[in-house]
């Protein structure tokens, strides 16, 4: 696994990149950061969205990235993202392997990737699992069946448990966009508390093993989105987050 990148602060700079997804995204962060015309890397699979405030936005499934009129926008993870200390796996593994006869640098970052891979395509599968069940339930139920329902014993279980939790109005992967200020993102729910005066509450699924190592970063990203909702005429209650590590356990920030 090798990552390249020539990262250009004028007007002719170009970029090489190899490597994941996730790190691909990372070079077009500090690609954009620091060039004088942020560009966004083109994968052949943008698609035009309708947001629920904002208006429209371009949006690369690949990329996960986010643009209108050719111009990148910052989107809530890159925006929490940036207050993250790197973490530097070469430098990490070649120190680490040193003590160890047996052991490459190569062999531990690929024990540590194919962990992240592990706990990503888990939490992958309960947020679509509740995607499922909040978007299609309704047409579910007229054809009389439980297509909405995952029946997989664990992914069911989750699901069930947090639905019978949670039975208040709410929408699923809202689309929000900020053209003013260039933001945009996608919340894991929104829970419309009052519809006509417009008053909500941004929340979000997670899965990972010690969700309060992480606290600090998904506060500032739920309340990237909250601040989008806020340029669109919504009022926001204090955002919060579902973890779900066998049981479902729920923190408000502040609390």
């Amino acid at each position: 696994m090798r990552i390249m990148a020539h990262v250009p602060t004028q007007a002719y700079g170009f970029v090489e990149v190899e490597g994941t997804d996730e790190e691909r995204a990372e070079i077009e962060r500090l690609y954009n950061h620091y060039a004088e015309t942020p560009v966004a890397f083109k994968s052949g699979m943008v698609k035009r969205l309708k947001a629920f405030v904002g208006g429209e936005i371009d949006y690369d499934e690949i990329a996960h990235s986010y643009t209108w009129n050719g111009e990148v926008y910052l989107s809530g993870s890159a925006y929490a993202n940036s207050f993250k200390k790197p973490f530097d796996k070469v430098a990490i593994s070649s120190a680490m392997a040193k003590k160890v006869e047996g052991v490459t640098p190569e062999s531990i970052v690929e024990m540590w990737e194919l962990s992240a891979d592990a706990s990503r395509d888990f939490g992958n599968a309960i947020h679509k699992a509740l995607q499922l069940y909040t978007q299609h339930r309704e047409g579910a139920e007229l054809l009389e069946k439980t297509y909405h329902l995952h029946n997989h014993p664990i992914i069911k279980n989750a699901v069930e448990g947090f639905m019978k939790a949670h039975s208040e109005p709410a929408l699923s992967e809202v689309l929000v966009v900020d053209h003013t200020n260039k933001r945009a993102g996608q919340i894991d729910r929104l829970v419309i508390i009052d519809k006509d005066k417009k008053i909500c509450r941004v929340e979000d699924y997670k899965t990972n093993a010690d969700v309060t190592k992480e606290l600090e970063f998904y506060w500032k990203q739920l309340q990237f989105y909250g601040d989008i909702l806020k340029v669109g005429g919504w009022q926001v209650e204090k955002p919060v987050i579902h973890h779900f590590d066998g049981e479902w356990h729920e923190y408000t920030y502040g609390s």
